[in-house]
């Protein structure tokens, strides 16, 4: 028994566009993102891309990419809270530099520390990645869209990989650009996990014309 899940970032939304900090903040796709999510709807139907369902972390963005998929191919989206972006405490809303003087240049974070006042700490992003991964392979197996963010699909890729946070060094990253996709395999019967894909971006490419 297996279950094929594909994990998808958002696409470009208007605050991505302008450089700004999102976290749990709430921000459309721009025009360019819709495009993205309007061509990778379009490859995945002409390609017969099926899934079973379609997931989704309730914010606009990442709402606005699954909606669009799913109306081409004729799905429905669940949304799930479990999947939303880390939470960045004050950081959210800043533009980039700002962000950055907030973080100052001092020693990281310890992995159990809250991010900028209210945010999550490391452990809190990988605790609520795993319960999110854990209740997706607890479904019927299948084939699963998941849409979301960069962090919380960073923190899902480690937890798979058995990468937990670790001192004040920041944990391992994998690039997910927008509307870049990773697939994962989960075998039941030996509890093992294979990455197939990881930022894949086809739709995105030259070659291909809807």
């Amino acid at each position: 028994m297996t279950h094929g899940i594909t994990l998808l970032r958002h696409g470009l939304s208007v605050a991505n566009e302008s450089g700004v900090v999102q976290g749990q903040l709430d921000y459309p796709l721009a025009k360019v993102g819709i495009a993205q999510a309007t061509s990778l709807a379009a490859y995945w139907r002409a390609h017969q891309e099926r899934f079973d369902a379609i997931l989704s972390s309730p914010l606009l963005r990442a709402r606005q990419t699954a909606e669009i998929i799913a109306a081409e191919l004729s799905l429905s989206v669940e949304l799930d809270q479990g999947w939303m972006e880390r939470h960045m405490g004050d950081g959210q809303g800043l533009a980039g530099d700002e962000f950055d003087q907030l973080r100052g240049t001092g020693p990281r974070l310890s992995p159990y520390e809250p991010m900028f006042g209210a945010g999550e700490s490391y452990w809190d992003l990988h605790r609520r990645a795993g319960d999110s991964l854990q209740a997706l392979v607890r479904r019927a197996p299948g084939k699963y869209l998941v849409v979301s963010h960069g962090a919380l699909l960073n923190a899902v890729v480690r937890t798979l990989l058995g990468i937990a946070p670790y001192g004040r060094t920041s944990p391992p990253g994998f690039e997910f650009g927008n509307t870049g996709f990773a697939r994962a395999r989960y075998t039941a019967d030996t509890s093992s996990w294979r990455i197939e894909l990881l930022n894949a971006t086809p739709h995105l490419e030259g070659t291909w014309k809807a």
